[in-house]
Formats: structure tokens, sequence, C-alpha cells
């Protein structure tokens, strides 16, 4: 088999059969061919054998958090922290390797609408199906460079985006006022702050992991 030049070959086997059941329903919900995801699979086993911190068969937040910054480029602790409640709700210290599986699905090959659906719960921090005015400010604070008039700044900022995301001007933005905002322009995917790895990076993972 030798997906994966660094683990015995014994080894290796042993995990994939153990997985074999999750790999065969995760090849019907994610975007892989069935030796991509077993690639995506081995890189979870070789990220939880180095976790000092795992517990239960999978890894620890503070494990993935070092991989979102090398593998991903995201580094900035309020935005991993959202991703982490989009995930699983901010419940779990750990994260299991179907949540895993998901989330590269999603970074590497997700479509338009899956992102959308996943930058919204993001983005949702209140996780009210709505995200209001004073929920922008803590956003976009992040986005803008930290000095004098900042504040100011980032109400104008949010004044902008209200105006465009608003579709209904009830005074918040609904899933689908996101929504049909970012169909019809794609590039307001991001526009409330990083949640996504941007090209290169995606690029990148899949040419280190999913290339054999």
């Amino acid at each position: 088999m030798n997906l994966d030049a660094t683990l015995d070959t014994a080894e290796e086997i042993r995990f994939l059969s153990k997985v074999s059941g999750l790999a065969k329903r995760l090849g019907r919900s994610t975007h892989f061919s069935g030796q991509e995801l077993d690639l995506v699979l081995l890189v979870y086993y070789k990220i939880l054998k180095n976790d000092p911190d795992a517990a239960g068969g999978q890894i620890s937040r503070q494990q993935l958090t070092a991989v979102f910054d090398t593998a991903f480029g995201i580094a900035d602790t309020a935005v991993i922290r959202r991703v982490y409640a989009a995930l699983d709700g901010g419940n779990s210290s750990h994260v299991s390797l179907e949540t895993w599986a998901r989330l590269v699905s999603l970074y590497v090959r997700g479509t338009l609408e899956e992102k959308i659906q996943y930058c919204y719960r993001v983005y949702d921090i209140q996780r009210e199906g709505m995200i209001r005015r004073d929920y922008l400010m803590v956003l976009l604070r992040g986005c803008v460079r930290q000095e004098d008039g900042v504040d100011e700044a980032v109400k104008d900022l949010v004044d902008i985006l209200m105006t465009r995301l608003d579709l209904d001007r009830d005074g918040a933005i609904s899933f689908e006022d996101y929504r049909r905002s970012v169909l019809g322009t794609p590039l307001l995917l991001e526009c409330l702050g990083q949640a996504l790895p941007d090209r290169s990076h995606v690029e990148a993972f899949a040419t280190t992991f999913l290339v054999t």
C-alpha cells in the first residue's frame, strides 16, 4: 500500500482497516476519491501520533491550531475560536477524524454553497441565525489596523456592509441575506473576516498531501 513512506506499511494497513467503515461513509459526503480520502485520514493519524494532548483517539484543539497556522495560514486566534465553534458548537476540546475530513474537503474542494454555509456559521458568533450590528463590530475590528480612529473606521465599514448585506433592511444580516449577496457577488464570501485558507495554502496542501 505505502501511501505514506513515513509510516510502517503494517501500521498504515491497520489504521485504514480500522476506519474503513467511516471512510466509506465519508466517501459519499466529501469531495475526495478513495485514495485521496485515505491520504487525508492518514494525515490525521500522523497528527494524532504526535499530539501529547490527544484523548479518546482524537486530536486536541491545541494541535489542530498549529496545523491551521502551518498548513492553512490561519493564525488569528479569534478566527480559530470561531472556526471551532462553527465545527462543533465549541463544546469539545478535541476534534474527531470525521470533522477533520469534512473540514479538509470543504477547504480544498468545497462548493460555493458549502463555503457560504460554513462562513456564515463562523460569523454568527451568537448562534442566533442573525448577525447584528454590534457583532459586526466584533468581527470587523480585527480586519482594521489597530491605530487611532480604528473604532470610527470600523463603524464606517459596518455601515457599508449593512447597506450591502442586509437585503431585507431589518437591521441584521440573516443567512438568506448573506447567501443571496454572496451568490450575486462571490467576492463578498469573506467580507466579514477570514474564515477560509487562501488559494496558495489550499494548493500547497493539496500538492503536498493529496498527490501520490
